[in-house]
């Protein structure tokens, strides 16, 4: 409403209110611009029917004089409303004398308080009360153009037309805006009840389910079939309420799970010393073996809780050295195999021939990436006992491969893998540790501008795959990381 009346002023303002003005400023050019034409066929020596065809077309009285102000030419014939033949020879004098100063043309304006009945009384006629009864605002110009011709002799051009006001054409105007205003403002009302109907009313009921929505209700439905705009931002909400309620079940294991692993311990801890304290011959070293483990339990959770913290927030930094991959792997799954020997694991070690294993990057952390994916691994390896460790070399990244055989993960776990305490369908509650090891994994492999990932088909087992750039700096820009994220993802894979 507020734009059509803004457009509804400029048409008052333009049509109404500055319409007289524009006239007048647009007749004077005419006038002018039919003296320049004149002027040309009078040094051409042109006809004097074509000054006569310019005249009768633009409404003019043409006077042509000489330097004795001498008339050799008149277009007028007689009309009562040429204003040239009311002026006085010192009138026409003054007007040469400014036309010649002012470098060839000067122009004067007379209006209904400077109008004089001409001096031959003539061409006044009776059947003519107009000349007596000029409509307010009326205006007459006189421009005079000095002609200098090729003899030396010079000629002066007089034109002469009535600019008549434009109050009729005004009011014929005022009266159609009145009426136009009326409908523009009717369908001006019209529209806006259309569209705060089709567009307001949807958005006003988005706003309402996206209160609930932040009050917790992720129950809350968006629907609508409004226009495409509206229908994207229904379905984004609603997609945002799907992964709020996944978040918030999320947080609520986290918190059930956490909760669960230190009472645990605590309880272990707690219990097994009220019976040495309590029951004779209890204060054994089998007991006290049972605490000392809980309380390694209870301070491997602390410690993992502390390292994630630490990661997502940025206060660890990387200290940067030059690592030996293939090295650290050897030493890491003999690590295992001799903690592990009397459980038969067995650890299938590769690495691709011709590869350069050197790379700039933490050893102390990337060693405890190794040890939670290899870990990882011996919990789910499944019944053949077989951990399989690859290292691959592509180019300017190298590439390290965790396989087990065991129960694999569902595709719609996939991407939650890397959350902390996620636990899948296929979860062994009594074989896994702190539940923060993978969390960690990508956490320290984001530092070092790396890239982590995970294939998997139930009963098949699962595979955690990482990359790691060869050359590490702290200061590397976000597009150097993604475009090593681009070098290793794959299609089946799913990447964190």
């Amino acid at each position: 409403m507020l734009y059509g009346g803004f457009l509804l002023g400029l048409l008052w303002l333009f049509q109404v209110q500055f319409l007289d003005d524009f006239y007048r400023s647009i007749k004077a050019k005419e006038v002018k611009a039919a003296a320049g034409e004149i002027a040309t066929l009078l040094q051409q020596q042109g006809e004097v029917s074509e000054i006569d065809a310019i005249a009768a077309n633009n409404e003019l009285c043409v006077s042509v004089l000489n330097e004795a102000y001498s008339e050799i030419y008149t277009s007028n014939q007689r009309d009562p409303r040429c204003m040239i033949d009311r002026m006085t020879q010192s009138e026409i004098t003054a007007l040469h004398e400014e036309a010649i100063q002012n470098g060839g043309n000067a122009s004067r304006l007379i209006t209904k308080d400077t109008l004089r009945e001409p001096q031959d009384q003539e061409i006044m006629q009776p059947d003519q009360p107009w000349m007596k009864n000029r409509p307010k605002g009326y205006q007459n110009m006189t421009y005079a153009q000095v002609l200098r011709l090729s003899d030396a002799q010079s000629l002066i051009v007089l034109v002469n037309a009535e600019i008549s006001p434009v109050s009729a054409t005004i009011a014929t105007i005022r009266t159609q805006l009145v009426i136009v205003s009326a409908i523009l403002v009717g369908l001006g009302l019209c529209l806006a009840f259309l569209m705060a109907k089709v567009i307001a009313a949807p958005i006003k009921k988005i706003n309402e389910s996206a209160k609930r929505l932040a009050k917790g209700d992720y129950d809350v439905a968006f629907s609508g079939s409004a226009y495409r705009e509206i229908q994207e931002l229904n379905d984004t909400l609603r997609y945002a309420a799907q992964e709020l309620s996944k978040v918030t079940l999320l947080q609520r294991e986290l918190l059930a799970n956490v909760s669960h692993d230190l009472r645990t311990p605590l309880t272990m801890i707690s219990g097994y010393g009220e019976v040495m304290r309590d029951i004779p011959g209890e204060n054994n070293a089998q007991n006290v073996q049972v605490i000392i483990d809980e309380a390694k339990r209870l301070t491997n959770l602390v410690n993992d809780l502390l390292d994630l913290s630490k990661l997502q927030s940025g206060a660890q930094e990387l200290v940067l050295q030059e690592c030996d991959l293939w090295e650290m792997t050897q030493a890491m799954t003999a690590r295992f195999q001799k903690l592990l020997n009397d459980e038969s694991i067995h650890f299938c070690l590769s690495a691709q021939q011709g590869g350069s294993w050197r790379i700039q990057g933490d050893s102390g952390k990337l060693n405890q990436v190794l040890y939670n994916l290899i870990n990882n691994a011996i919990t789910y390896c499944g019944a053949d006992k077989t951990v399989e460790v690859r290292l691959l070399d592509q180019g300017d990244h190298l590439c390290v491969e965790v396989e087990d055989h065991g129960m694999g993960i569902a595709p719609q776990d996939l991407p939650y893998v890397w959350e902390r305490y996620y636990r899948s369908a296929h979860h062994v509650r009594a074989a896994v540790g702190s539940g923060l090891g993978l969390s960690i994994v990508k956490q320290i492999v984001e530092l070092h501008l790396g890239v982590c990932g995970v294939r998997s088909e139930l009963q098949k087992g699962t595979t955690f795959w990482l990359t790691l750039p060869k050359e590490n700096h702290e200061s590397a820009s976000k597009s150097h990381k993604e475009s090593y994220r681009n070098k290793a993802s794959s299609p089946q894979d799913t990447d964190a």
